[in-house]
């Protein structure tokens, strides 16, 4: 254990020499201590989830290329809170592969919904059964879903279960410029193969970039079955499913589907907002209030990416501004990027008011009024419900178009109209109805 305690203060000393002094002093001040070496994982102990990230995601690229300076061992650097060490470590060390992993692209930070969750259990169980279960696995979304997470998880958790394995990340047009290059110096395939021969796990992302490059398929086609005969993992990510790929050469595309194929759609309300809390913890940033968070959610629906930005930016102005942003600070913020965007129109929600309104022999007017009374509050309610369930709305939103009705009034009044559609027949009939005529 000392002498890679003696790599890491190796490590860490030039870190220091390289960095501003308030970037070391922020994030590797109090990274001292190795605390377990198994397996060819070092493990360095770091004092917060928030180091932990800022290290993965910025530095980590850094810190193995000075770690090939300091020592000629193949070890896995990786940098745990007190909560994830593990058992009695072992000194025991076995050559890894360079796979330029992101680290914090794991199974523990990828938030799971109804959009992702075969994605998500399929991933998981091909990560824990590599060349088994199913081969190649091919995962198709839009753009900023979680594509290349789920890759990344798959080729962490197989790193940090078994660092024999030879993992191989890279992005489709980087193979395309590895093959380029090959044939621009006469041919000579040396280099590529070296990169590509005898890999473990290939996970090629953005597959869709090799359309029409018909020399580089042929070469990718031929590691393909070469992997696939000796029952190595292929993991494959694209904007489209398998046999939508146009510019593919059949032989290839059939193989795509031979395996596993599952898709990532957008993430839906609750989604977004699991999302948002998730970010907003590996950031050890201050909770927001619930009207923040949903506003970011309701209004910035398209992937993960674009959220992202708009929770980056309320933080960048709750910074600026120093203090904690409320719901109008968050709107003025982000009104650059929802200037453009389309939104609902209103008439939609008229007509469902209206809807209600007809069934119940009331006005549009009683729904939005404050009357008290039992045959005015639960339409009203029930409004509540619907725009909730069916538009995803926030609680703040659907207090605005209810003629400002205050955030706890309709989370009580959701609830208590999903409470009683679980026992009440007569009233989940009358909402599928209400359903039908909107």
């Amino acid at each position: 254990m000392e002498e890679y305690q003696q790599i890491w203060n190796e490590i860490k000393d030039r870190l220091q020499k390289m960095l501003s002094q308030a970037s070391f002093e922020q994030n590797f001040s109090d990274v001292r201590r190795v605390v377990s070496a198994e397996n060819g994982i070092v493990s360095i102990l770091v004092p917060s989830s928030y180091i932990k990230h800022n290290i993965n995601n910025i530095y980590y690229k850094s810190i193995d290329e000075i770690k090939k300076e300091v020592t000629n061992k193949n070890i896995r650097l990786k940098f745990v809170i007190e909560e994830e060490i593990k058992s009695k470590p072992v000194n025991k060390f076995v050559p890894l592969a360079n796979n330029d992993l992101n680290l914090n692209q794991n199974f523990e930070s990828f938030v799971v919904g109804d959009s992702n969750r075969l994605a998500y259990l399929t991933a998981l169980k091909v990560a824990e059964n590599p060349g088994v279960v199913l081969n190649p696995l091919y995962i198709f979304g839009g753009s900023g879903l979680g594509k290349t997470h789920l890759m990344m998880a798959i080729g962490n958790y197989i790193a940090d279960k078994d660092v024999n394995y030879k993992i191989v990340y890279v992005q489709a047009h980087d193979f395309l410029n590895d093959y380029s290059k090959a044939v621009i110096n006469g041919n000579n395939f040396q280099a590529f193969d070296e990169k590509y021969d005898n890999i473990d796990v290939l996970l090629i992302d953005d597959i869709q970039m090799l359309t029409n490059k018909d020399g580089t398929q042929v070469k990718f086609f031929n590691i393909f079955n070469s992997m696939d005969n000796k029952h190595k993992q292929i993991v494959i990510t694209s904007d489209k499913p398998a046999n939508k790929l146009n510019g593919f050469m059949d032989r290839l595309t059939t193989r795509f589907q031979m395996g596993g194929i599952v898709d990532i759609n957008q993430p839906d309300l609750q989604q977004r907002i699991n999302i948002l809390h998730k970010k907003m913890e590996e950031r050890s940033e201050e909770k927001f209030d619930d009207e923040v968070i949903e506003y970011i959610a309701e209004n910035f629906t398209d992937n993960v990416r674009e959220l992202e930005g708009a929770l980056n930016r309320v933080i960048m102005w709750a910074k600026m501004y120093n203090k904690k942003p409320d719901l109008q600070m968050t709107k003025d913020a982000l009104n650059i990027f929802l200037a453009n965007k389309k939104t609902e129109p209103s008439s939609n929600y008229d007509n469902l008011l209206s809807v209600i309104a007809s069934m119940y022999s009331i006005s549009v007017a009683d729904i939005l009024g404050s009357s008290r009374k039992a045959n005015i509050v639960l339409p009203r309610q029930i409004a509540m419900y619907i725009l909730r369930t069916r538009y995803e709305l926030t609680y703040s939103k659907i207090g605005n178009i209810l003629n400002g009705l205050d955030h706890s009034t309709v989370v009580n009044g959701f609830n208590k109209i999903e409470a009683e559609i679980k026992t009440n027949n007569q009233l989940e009939l009358a909402i599928e109805a209400i359903m039908k005529k909107v």
